[in-house]
This record gives structure tokens, sequence and C-alpha cells, in this order.
């Protein structure tokens, strides 16, 4: 049997054309709708077919409803007319003349077709010139499709669109929004604050306090030197306002302070997608799952959440050397392999370099940065005669710049596996084994001004293989019982959090974003591979996250800033 053809398209057309005629004679109107000085007779059911605005006024009891006139405000004679257009002939009415007006419209008279129309028009017409004005009416007028496309305009097309006169009239909130977003398309972080300053300079009497504000969002620690202190820190509002002060003084700390960079936590300190560097974490050497000693160097990419390999390392450096960060540079220092080594790992070219040989070679140690020196303390070497004797007190410092080592003094107490971290000029070691063989609570500090050191506190028990790190100025020590301890420079010290059936040992921390990551470790001869995440304000503990690092033991964990350039291989995972 044939199938019976549809026959609604072509009733649609006789009914949209009768009704048509019907508005254009004036035959069975029943409602009169005053615009300005027009009077426009039309039909009740057709209005509050095609507007919910209209059927409710209808439907209601209204005055409107009884006595058939409606006083329509806030709309032009022109804009209604073609509004009339539309629903009665279902004409194409939308120009680059009324389409802004005729989408108010529609808005206000919740006329969904023509909404959809005007919104499809500002799509197919949109460009970079104009995508400032079109976003601002999107978010008015809720045009999603508009608004994304717009929105995805802006920031690619950044550079330019920040130059127009269009960019000067943004309000305050629309302007953060689109400078805090990672995705902003910019060569570095200068166009920003060019923009924002040529903002505030076209209004200063209006703006003086929406520019603090938005102070806080430009990202002042990834500006150049120069910019930063011959364009930023002389400004006039920066003398005046105590805030825009401390925010410039965080950006030359961070440039003054290299060995003290991956510590700061700060959302000013967040690199852009679409630049050329990236914050990464970094896996190095150690054993693999075979028990075989590694060369490896893996380099996380929060952005892509991909591994990827990096220059080797010169030789395998076994177990229990040390490594610390400065700048963006990597120094490791001993293991079992060869105690007397110092290797230096540059970013900006991926490569990594012999450094002179430390007086005393040394595995189970501390090495920090500080100034501009490397520090190693304590830890053991194979070569001394007489046990007691192995495990050492002593403390060198590398001078980056002159390459030379020199004995730089003693801690308290000989001791090795444990941790340390740097507080001011003092460099604190927390915890570790003695030279009997006993494990210590015992927190000692080194003045690297003073050339000497003390027992400045006692942790809550002794701990050994513990791993420390420094967020907001406060130091942080996470023990093998899962144990994250605050340690204030007084050595007040107090529980966070625990982190539950944990258990572990030669596992690596890291700071990130006011999280400790702890990153693998050993329970037994099982080696993990998971990341603990402890969040230091809320103490949530996420031992949930779906990246895991190589399975290694024995290694180094790490964070710096590098080129995008040198991810060429990634690293598929294939242990678990």
């Amino acid at each position: 049997m044939a199938e019976t053809p549809c026959w609604r398209d072509e009733v649609s057309r006789e009914m949209y054309n009768s009704l048509e005629d019907m508005y254009k004679h004036d035959r069975h109107t029943d409602t009169k709708l005053v615009v300005g000085d027009r009077t426009f007779n039309c039909h009740r059911v057709v209005l509050a077919a095609m507007s919910p605005y209209f059927d409710a006024m209808f439907s209601s009891g209204m005055i409107e409803s009884q006595n058939g006139t409606v006083n329509i405000q806030d709309c032009s004679v022109s804009i209604f007319e073609n509004i009339l257009d539309f629903v009665y002939s279902g004409r194409k009415v939308v120009t680059f003349d009324n389409c802004e007006d005729l989408l108010k419209a529609a808005a206000i008279f919740q006329m969904r077709q023509l909404h959809e129309k005007c919104e499809q028009f500002l799509l197919n017409n949109l460009i970079s010139d104009n995508s400032l004005g079109a976003w601002k009416l999107a978010k008015a007028y809720d045009c999603p499709s508009l608004c994304m496309k717009a929105w995805t305009l802006i920031l690619m097309n950044f550079t330019d669109i920040c130059r127009s006169e269009d960019f000067l009239f943004l309000d305050k909130d629309d302007l953060i929004k689109i400078i805090t977003d990672d995705n902003l398309n910019v060569t570095n972080e200068e166009v920003v604050c060019d923009a924002v300053f040529r903002w505030y300079e076209s209004d200063v009497s209006k703006r003086k306090e929406d520019i603090i504000q938005l102070f806080e969002y430009l990202r002042l620690p990834l500006l150049g030197s120069e910019y930063l202190l011959h364009e930023v820190e002389p400004m006039e509002l920066v003398r005046e306002s105590g805030r825009c002060r401390e925010i410039v003084k965080e950006a030359i700390t961070y440039h003054m302070l290299p060995a003290r960079r991956s510590e700061f936590n700060s959302d000013r300190i967040a690199f852009r997608n679409h630049l050329t560097m990236e914050e990464v974490l970094i896996v190095l050497g150690g054993y693999n799952s075979q028990s075989e000693k590694v060369v490896d160097v893996f380099a996380y990419s929060f952005l892509q959440q991909k591994w990827f390999f990096l220059t080797p390392l010169m030789f395998p450096l076994g177990r229990e050397f040390a490594s610390c960060v400065y700048g963006n540079d990597i120094f490791v220092s001993g293991g079992s392999q060869k105690l007397d080594c110092l290797l230096r790992y540059r970013s900006e070219n991926n490569e990594w370099y012999r450094c002179t040989s430390p007086v005393q070679g040394r595995r189970r140690h501390a090495m920090v940065a500080l100034g501009g020196s490397i520090y190693v303390l304590g830890g053991y070497d194979d070569n001394i005669k007489g046990e007691s004797s192995k495990t050492l007190s002593s403390v060198e410092e590398y001078d980056i710049n002159q390459r030379t080592w020199k004995k730089a003094g003693h801690l308290p107490k000989a001791v090795r596996s444990m941790s340390s971290t740097v507080s001011k000029e003092k460099i604190f070691v927390f915890g570790g084994i003695l030279s009997d063989d006993k494990e210590t609570k015992a927190i000692q500090y080194f003045d690297t001004r003073l050339q000497s050191g003390c027992i400045v506190a006692n942790l809550p028990s002794p701990c050994k293989l513990s791993r420390a790190v420094v967020s907001d100025k406060n130091m942080h020590v996470v023990c093998t019982d899962g144990s994250v301890i605050c340690v204030p420079e007084d050595g007040s010290c107090r529980i966070v959090t625990t982190i539950p059936n944990f258990q572990r040992r030669r596992f690596c921390a890291i700071h990130h974003k006011g999280n400790v990551l702890i990153l693998g470790g050993e329970s037994g001869n099982a080696i993990h591979q998971n990341i603990i995440s402890v969040d230091l304000s809320t103490k949530h503990i996420d031992q949930n996250r779906t990246t895991v690092i190589p399975p290694r033991a024995n290694f180094a964990g790490l964070k710096i800033v590098m080129q995008k350039k040198f991810f060429t291989r990634e690293f598929v995972m294939t242990e678990k």
C-alpha cells in the first residue's frame, strides 16, 4: 500500500498566506497593539501561538485582555513592524541594521523562532572585529552558541582585539573573565598587562578601585624582569596602593629567588595553554619493576595529561641519590653507583652536564638549593672505615656560578635517610637515622649565614625516609606512616592530617597549587604508581587520581617549568 503523503507543508503555506492577507486587510482582528504613535490591528491567537509573552497576557485576565488594547513599551515602530512581518509571513526580516534590536525584542516577547534566527544571523556574520560586542550581546540575551563562538574568537585574537575601541569600554568583570582564561592566546604576559593598563588609562578617575582588583589577576611573576622593574614597579598606582605593592613584591621575589620558585603558591604563577613554556612533573632515575637500574627521565604534562621522554641521565645513579631544583634546572648528587657525582639538567636545552665533584661523596643525604648555591647535608659515605663514622654530619656548598665546592659546616647530629627543606637562610633537616642506627625525631637546622647548626625541636615521633615540602612559607613533612606534619620555623609541630592505609617508603613529594602531591613509593616488594593529593587548606585527601607515574623505585620526583618543544616522544604506560 502506497504511503500517504504529508500535506502539512502545503497546509502551513496556505494558512500563512491567509493569515497575512487577513492582517493586511484588517479582517477578524481582535486586539490593538499601540507602539509609539502607531496602532497595529492583530489576531490574539496568532500572537499567542508565536509568543508565550502574549499568550500569558491574553490568558491572565489582565486589562489588556479585557479592553483589547495593548501598549508596547521599549520597542520602536520599525522593529515591531519587522516582528509582525515575521509572525504573519515567516519572511527573513533580520538585517545588519536591525539584528541587535530584533534580538532584544525577541527576548522580551519570548519569540523562540525569531530569537534563533537573530542568533544564527549574528553567528554567520561573526568576525574578530565584532566578537566583543557579539559576546556581550549573547550573554545578555541567552545565545549560547553565539557566546561560545565569540568567546573563542576573543581568546584567539586577543592581541588585536585589545587594541580596539570596544575593548576600552569593557566593564571590570568582563575584563577579569578574559584575562584569567588559560586559553588566552598571547605570546607573553606583557601583552596582557599592556592591554589592562590601556583600559585603565582610558578612564583613570573612574577605574582606580577597579585596577587594584585587576592587579590580583595579572600574572606579574611571569613577566620579563625588565618590564617588571621599569614598567610596572614605578607606576604611581603601585606606589599609592599597598596591595599592588605586595603583588609586585611577590613577582620580584619570584625573579630574585630561583631556588625557591617551585615553592610559590599563587594563581598568578600559571602558564597559559598557548605559551611555549609549561609546568611539568619530572620523574628520574632509580630502578624499574624488574629491579634494573635505569637512566630514564620522564616529564608529565599537566596540560596534555601525558608522559614524555626527556634526555636520559649520563649514567645510572643507583639507590639513595639526592636531587633539588634551582630555577628550572635540576641538580642530582651522589647515590650508590657514584658517591661523588654532581649532575645538572639544563631545561633550556634538555641536556645533562657533569659538574665538579664534591669534596666528600655520599648517599642517603639531603640536598637543597638556597641563594646561588647547592647544599648537600649529612648522609652516608661507604668509603669511610668504621661503621659508626660512615654517617655524616658535614655540610658542603656548591657555588653554581663559580662551579666550586667548599666545606660549609656541620649539623649538630650526624644523620642519614632524612628529609630537608629551606626557610629563609636556614636549612631544616627532619628526622632520619643516627650513626647508632636508631631513628631520630630531631629537627635540626643549619644556618647558612652563621655556618652553624642547632636542634630546634622534635617531630611527634622518630621518622626516617620522610619527605619535606614548603607551601605558603610553611614547611610540611610527610612521614612513612602517612602523617602530614606542619612545621613552623620555631619547630612547634602539629599533625595536619594522616593518609589512611599509607605505610610507604621512598616516595616523593612535591608542592603543586596548594596541594602536596605524593608520588609512588614502596611497600614490601610492591612498587606504587599512584599519586596521592593532600589539600593543605581543606585537609582533603584524594587517593583516586587517575594519573599514575612510571613504575620506579628509589627515584626522584620534582617540578620545573620547561619548553613544550621537547615533548616529542610520548611514554605510553605499559606497567601498573
